[in-house]
């Protein structure tokens, strides 16, 4: 018996490996989701990290510094109000021990500080100093939390605690670009704010603001721009004019929802979709600031629906659940290096108002119920959260009056995973539809099963497929299914002559048998 081996070129294997290091993180560090204390408070945070890995935490400046300089982090401080809350170093222990990773955004502001709608307790907002309680605010927060350990002397905290290494991450503020307020936050004046509480530009430190700036006082850790509520270019490009050839931000970072001010629409549709609202935004980063991350920081969809009554990104209870899935993996497609739903419960399960009920759990009064889009989320980060993206097999792909998308995966098991899913074109919402559809999945793995995402089960419904050549027979619905193969095809004896190939896949330097 005659054995070929084929072999992979060195030179191939090396450029495997060089793209193994470039390669993003795993899933479990794309796929995010909005939360706060409220989450440690009514003990449903074990919950949320059965569904995701991190979290945007919206971190109000006013609940943690509500008198100058007596902050709350701990749970020793009672003044002014007589009580510790929100003991918030509790909340970060538990995520810690969660796994779950925090990018901190603060926003809002104490009554002492001002009443202005920007970040400014002095002035107009015009010079860096007008922003100083606020910069002071943020330099002892990443004392507290960074990775570094800095001088006691310079703490402002009770307890004096610092360099407890558990984020990384800090968001500035939170939507500065709004319009639906007066007086406005001009482009130029949050700059100033932007540039100083990057690394203290325009600033000095003195006895009474001794740390100004996050990457002045942990220099690992990383800025996120505030999250940009506009669509276009328009303020960002304001923001690097006005900052004289500095980039101010380590992240880039917008929010989006797919609606039309009166309807929520499909993640991948036409005229409201996450391609048509963020394209040109996206195309305009990678040209301008292509060494820069870009994270979508809020998408989502309400539920509830009173009557014919409904917020404007309202969409049924599965079909939110849908639609979830479907953004994370669109805007995987489109190349932001995280995204984060907004949120993980409803601030107001019976009302109309936008974002009150676009959690995947109920609000209290509700009993903190999961909806479908919990166990959606939880069977998508327990099938990819060790897998590593690909590529795109298929993208509006069209067959009939439908498109298919299919994006793959590999894991450290040695398997590939698809996700695959199919809608209506043009349609404005789900529509029940189905498919049959023969997928090729390029060899005859050893073996292959489908994980389908199921309301009240957090690992989704499994099924063992049949396999007798390369192609499988599949049923598409609107609900992304899960096709896990092995990497590893069955040796076929043909002629006396076994053939064996090793091949270099991407996420890994190992050789596989295929």
């Amino acid at each position: 018996m005659r054995i070929n081996i084929i072999l992979i070129f060195l030179s191939i294997f090396i450029c495997g490996v060089s793209a193994q290091e470039s390669q993003q993180s795993k899933m479990s560090d794309f796929i995010g989701i909005n939360s706060n204390v409220a989450s440690y408070d009514q003990k449903y945070l074990a919950d949320l990290a059965k569904c995701t890995k991190w979290m945007r935490e919206y971190h109000s400046w006013g609940h943690f510094e509500v008198a100058d300089n007596y902050y709350k982090w701990d749970n020793i401080t009672t003044y002014p109000q007589g009580y510790s809350w929100p003991d918030h170093n509790k909340f970060m222990d538990q995520c810690k021990q969660l796994g779950i990773n925090v990018l901190i955004d603060v926003l809002n502001k104490p009554d002492w500080a001002g009443t202005a709608r920007g970040a400014y307790s002095t002035g107009d907002g015009t010079k860096a100093a007008d922003y100083l309680d606020k910069l002071e605010f943020m330099g002892q927060l990443v004392a507290r939390y960074g990775a570094q350990k800095i001088d006691k002397s310079k703490l402002e905290t009770a307890d004096k605690v610092t360099g407890l290494d558990y984020i990384k991450y800090y968001e500035d503020d939170n939507e500065p670009d709004y319009w639906w307020e007066t007086p406005q936050w001009p482009a130029e004046k949050y700059t100033v704010w932007c540039n100083a509480v990057h690394d203290g530009f325009g600033v000095e430190t003195s006895t009474n603001y001794p740390l100004l700036g996050i990457k002045s006082v942990d220099s690992t850790a990383v800025h996120v721009l505030a999250g940009l509520a506009k669509n276009d270019t328009t303020y960002i490009q304001k923001i690097l004019a006005a900052s004289n050839g500095r980039v101010p931000f380590d992240v880039i970072n917008i929010h989006t929802y797919c609606t039309d001010d009166k309807d929520g629409y499909s993640p991948e549709n036409e005229n409201y979709g996450l391609e048509k609202n963020l394209g040109p935004f996206m195309d305009w980063c990678k040209k301008t600031l292509p060494d820069i991350p870009v994270w979508l920081t809020e998408f989502g969809w309400d539920t509830y629906m009173n009557g014919n009554s409904h917020s404007y990104v309202y969409a049924p209870k599965e079909q939110q659940a849908n639609y979830i899935l479907r953004s994370y993996f669109v805007s995987l497609k489109m190349g932001f290096e995280k995204a984060f739903l907004f949120m993980d419960r409803d601030p107001n399960s019976s009302n109309t108002l936008q974002y009150s009920s676009s959690g995947i759990i109920t609000d209290q009064p509700s009993g903190l119920t999961k909806k479908p889009s919990f166990y959606y989320l939880a069977t998508l980060q327990n099938v990819l959260s060790d897998a590593f993206f690909n590529r795109v097999v298929s993208y509006r792909e069209p067959i009939g009056n439908n498109e298919v998308f299919c994006l793959e995966f590999v894991n450290d098991d040695h398997e590939k995973v698809f996700a695959l899913w199919t809608r209506e074109k043009n349609s404005k919402t789900d529509s029940g539809t189905t498919l049959n559809y023969a997928f090729d999945m390029g060899y005859q793995p050893k073996y292959a099963f489908t994980v389908k995402p199921t309301d009240k089960d957090l690992d989704g419904e499994k099924t063992d497929l049949n396999l007798t050549g390369s192609s499988v027979n599949l049923v598409l619905t609107e609900t992304p299914q899960f096709l896990i193969i092995s990497e590893i095809k069955t040796a076929i004896n043909t002629n006396n002559e076994m053939k064996f190939e090793f091949r270099i896949f991407p996420q890994s330097t190992k050789s596989r048998l295929k």
